[in-house]
């Protein structure tokens, strides 16, 4: 199914977003790929996160960020027009934030939490700091892992939750100094095998994809995609539960099964460490990978969000990575500080649309040969 016409946003309208008050964009003329530019703190990661809002019904920045809703507002709004998969016809996604909560509507019907293959917007982020991926906490790259394969693995959600259920209740019994714990130990075991098997077969496929990508740059030579299972390779998960009960007793908690998988990239079986900006590559190395997987699998084209992404990067390796990313066919939004930075002038210097951001407004920009867009919020 390579030929399936990739969704595209066409209108986007925000309000009380941070410190984006109030934005219109229109982007029918040619909406392919559109740079924002602007200073650090401008508003360029918001107008992104709005784009997220409306596709996942979250965000993808921390508390620190702050709250949600522009200072003195009661409510966030954020209305996204966009042409379906393979088709003409246009659709409405909306977000809402207020002191009742977070609510999105589709098409005018309130729609709760979106299955990932269902969702009529697939967005895949590259944030402004991506090497926290590879360096943070397992439950970061496990969050990675199981979003892309619930794009083909349908039945992976439901099998998380059963496995967060049946974990709580393990680790209450075992908090409880009792042997308790072993009546949960069958249902444990299944659902760690089951979802170990969806992942497995899901992270064979992306080191496939992987590695072709990881050619074109010399510091990943050698690498590999490692996928640790979440217990010992070669013991039976519930032979370790047994012997290993004392362990979880003084600790309170389950120290063996799915809930602690984790993906890294190795190289001789040691994980690899990797400089800023060439953990910024290795984490857009992945979500290309993963991509090309889910286009494999009959999946329309991603929408992509990419912040600061050729930042700390020398001109080759910036060149080499934009190129990678203009093969794709699925719409980009491209958070930079300018639209001239020398190193990228391949790809990233000839977006669609061009726009400046500065203090929470938006304006069009008309670098040379690429049409003025429109915005009715200035």
């Amino acid at each position: 199914m390579e030929g399936l016409r990739a969704p595209r946003l066409l209108t986007l309208r925000v309000r009380n977003l941070r410190n984006l008050r109030s934005v219109d964009v229109d982007l029918r003329e040619r909406s392919t790929r559109i740079l924002l530019t602007g200073a650090n703190g401008a508003g360029k990661t918001t107008l992104l996160e709005a784009v997220y809002l409306l596709a996942r019904g979250r965000s993808f920045r921390g508390r620190k960020a702050g709250s949600l809703t522009t200072d003195g507002e009661s409510r966030t709004l954020i209305e996204g027009r966009f042409r379906e998969v393979d088709s003409s016809s246009e659709s409405t996604m909306v977000f809402e934030r207020s002191s009742r909560g977070s609510r999105r509507r589709y098409n005018s019907i309130a729609v709760g939490s979106i299955p990932p293959s269902d969702s009529p917007l697939r967005v895949k982020l590259i944030g402004e700091n991506p090497q926290i991926l590879l360096e943070g906490e397992p439950m970061l790259r496990r969050g990675l892992l199981d979003w892309n394969v619930f794009h083909v693995e349908h039945s992976l959600g439901l099998l998380r939750a059963d496995l967060k259920r049946v974990l709580a209740q393990r680790n209450a019994a075992l908090r409880q100094a009792g042997d308790a714990a072993s009546f949960w130990d069958p249902a444990f075991v299944e659902l760690s095998d089951r979802i170990n098997a969806r992942r497995a077969v899901f992270v064979e496929e992306w080191r496939t994809q992987l590695r072709p990508l990881a050619d074109e740059f010399p510091f990943l030579e050698g690498c590999d995609l490692a996928f640790d299972r979440g217990w010992a390779a070669d013991r039976d998960l519930s032979d370790l539960l047994k012997r290993g009960r004392s362990a979880e007793i003084h600790r309170g908690q389950t120290l063996a099964g799915a809930h602690r998988a984790d993906i890294r990239i190795s190289r001789d079986g040691v994980s690899s460490r990797f400089s800023r900006g060439q953990a910024k590559v290795a984490v857009c190395l992945l979500q290309l990978a993963a991509e090309r997987v889910h286009r494999r699998k009959g999946l329309a084209p991603s929408l992509w969000l990419l912040d600061d992404i050729d930042a700390e990067l020398d001109s080759t390796t910036a060149g080499k990575l934009w190129r990678l990313f203009g093969d794709s066919d699925g719409q980009q939004f491209v958070a930079r500080l300018s639209h001239e930075l020398g190193s990228v002038r391949d790809e990233a210097d000839n977006p669609d649309a061009l726009f400046h951001v500065e203090q929470g407004t938006l304006a069009p920009s008309e670098p040379a040969g690429v049409p003025s867009p429109t915005t009715s919020s200035l």
